[in-house]
C-alpha cells in the first residue's frame, strides 16, 4: 500500500485488519510525501498495534497482520519482494490502478480475472507422493491461495515507470474503473473483491484433486 496521509492511515488500519490482511507493507511513491513516513503512529508503535486490534476485535480475529515500512518502491521490489512474499502456484500478484481510457501498454483486467500459476501435477505414489496410510498430500492444505495486492496512492502509480516496475516484477494490473478512488475506499473494495478470487481459486484447486483422487 503507497503511504496514504497519516490521519487516512489511521482511519484504514482497522478495516484493513478486519479484512484478514496477513502482511502489510506500507511504501513510498512517486505520489507519496516523504513527510508522511514522519506520521506519529510510526513514533508510537502501540498506538498502531491498538488500532489494528480494533479491527480485529471487529472480526473476531487473533492474527495481528505483520507491518513493514518500506521508503523505496523500487528497491523492495528488487531487493525484498522475492523473499517477502514468494511466487508460487498458490500466489498471484497484482496491481490496482484506475483504467485510463488513452493509455497505452496492456489492458488493465478484472480482480475476478486474475491468473494463478498453473499447478504442478501432483506426484505420483511411484514418486513417494503418498502420505502415511495411501493418502495423497493436499496442495490447499499446506498452501492456501493468496493474493499480493498493490494499491496506489490517490491518483494512483506514476505512470509509466512504477507500472512497469510493478509488472516486470510479475502483477497483472487490475482496475474498479475509470474513477479516482479515496485509498480507503479502493482499498476495502478490493480486498472484498481477492477474497472472493481466493476462495474461487481453492475451490477450483479442491475440485481438481478430487478428480485426481478419482482417476486413480
Amino acid at each position: 500500500l503507497a503511504l496514504p496521509r497519516p490521519l487516512q492511515l489511521g482511519r484504514m488500519l482497522p478495516m484493513i485488519a478486519q479484512m484478514g490482511v496477513d502482511h502489510l507493507v506500507l511504501t513510498g511513491a512517486h505520489k507519496v510525501p516523504k513527510d508522511y513516513f514522519g506520521s506519529h503512529l510510526f513514533r508510537r508503535p502501540d498506538e498502531l498495534r491498538r488500532s489494528l486490534v480494533e479491527g480485529l476485535c471487529q472480526a473476531g480475529d487473533v492474527r495481528l497482520p505483520r507491518v513493514t515500512v518500506v521508503r523505496s518502491l523500487k528497491k523492495f521490489l528488487e531487493d525484498d519482494l522475492e523473499g517477502t512474499f514468494p511466487a508460487d502456484e498458490a500466489t498471484a500478484r497484482a496491481v490496482a490502478h484506475p483504467q485510463r481510457k488513452d493509455c497505452g501498454g496492456p489492458a488493465a483486467i478484472r480482480m475476478r480475472d486474475v491468473e494463478f500459476r498453473p499447478a504442478p501435477p501432483s506426484p505420483s505414489p511411484t514418486d513417494g507422493g503418498e502420505e502415511e496410510g495411501g493418502r495423497r498430500p493436499s496442495r490447499t492444505a499446506s498452501t492456501p491461495p493468496r493474493l499480493v495486492l498493490a494499491v496506489g496512492p490517490e491518483g494512483g502509480w506514476a505512470e509509466p515507470y512504477e507500472l512497469d516496475l510493478l509488472r516486470d516484477n510479475g502483477f497483472q494490473q487490475v482496475t474498479l474503473g475509470t474513477r479516482i478512488l479515496r485509498s480507503d475506499v479502493a482499498v476495502v473494495s478490493l480486498l472484498s473483491l481477492a477474497h472472493d478470487v481466493c476462495a474461487a481459486r481453492a475451490a477450483a484447486m479442491d475440485s481438481d484433486e478430487d478428480d485426481e483422487g478419482e482417476q486413480q
